[in-house]
């Protein structure tokens, strides 16, 4: 089974004052990078979706599969749908999508969904919920990635009303923990947003804001909506 996640980073990021995928997560990674290594280490191919800022994102992460969305100022559901085709493209027999201002999630709750889709039906997809809050990311069979790449519009919750969207119950608090404001960046990690370095100064881990403390929210943590997709 070939796994394919989807990091959507082509949004304008108006409240972060920084391009998304560019804000520094953890030893000196990006958000991006946070979560490729995480999907990677689940055993997923990834592929970033870009849009606005498309070239110093591919200036800071020369090593990741970036695909341009050059529609994305139209919505969310186009660069979702940019990304499914290269994904699909590449043989995808399974699609993950995820915000990349979520970067919290663990590779092990990654690796727990992909074994439910392979047992699933041929147009099952999965979402992760954490104490009852609907989450990320979204884990589709390549027959309901295909599906949602034919959908109409421009919105990411019309286009899912008619698919088969099942809820799994995870303890892992990073599947709702969207850090899209500055306020809940400095709350988690104690200052205002700032950039990774760029590649060649990146130092050793631990140097940067850590996550240990994402779990904090624990219940509290809001909400991941569809409109997280966005990437505002």
């Amino acid at each position: 089974m070939k796994a394919v996640a989807i990091i959507l980073a082509a949004g304008e990021a108006r409240r972060m004052g920084h391009p998304k995928a560019l804000i520094e997560h953890e030893g000196g990674k990006s958000f991006l990078q946070s979560l490729a290594s995480t999907f990677g280490k689940a055993g997923a191919m990834v592929l970033g979706v870009v849009g606005k800022d498309s070239e110093l994102v591919r200036d800071q992460h020369p090593g990741l599969d970036l695909v341009e969305a050059e529609r994305w100022q139209e919505g969310p559901l186009l660069a979702m749908k940019a990304g499914i085709e290269a994904a699909l493209e590449s043989g995808a027999d399974v699609v993950l999508l995820h915000p990349v201002d979520m970067p919290a999630l663990r590779a092990s709750t990654l690796k727990s969904l992909l074994k439910m889709v392979d047992g699933a039906g041929p147009d099952e997809s999965l979402r992760p919920e954490f104490e009852g809050a609907p989450g990320w990311p979204l884990v589709l069979s390549r027959s309901a990635a295909e599906r949602l790449r034919a959908s109409e519009g421009q919105q990411v919750d019309p286009a899912l009303t008619a698919m088969k969207v099942r809820r799994v119950p995870v303890k892992d608090p990073g599947v709702v923990v969207n850090i899209n404001t500055p306020e809940t960046y400095e709350r988690l990690f104690g200052t205002q947003p700032k950039l990774a370095p760029p590649p060649k100064r990146r130092g050793k881990r631990g140097t940067g804001p850590s996550t240990s403390n994402v779990s904090d929210l624990g219940g509290s943590s809001s909400p991941a909506p569809m409109a997280a997709a966005s990437d505002e």
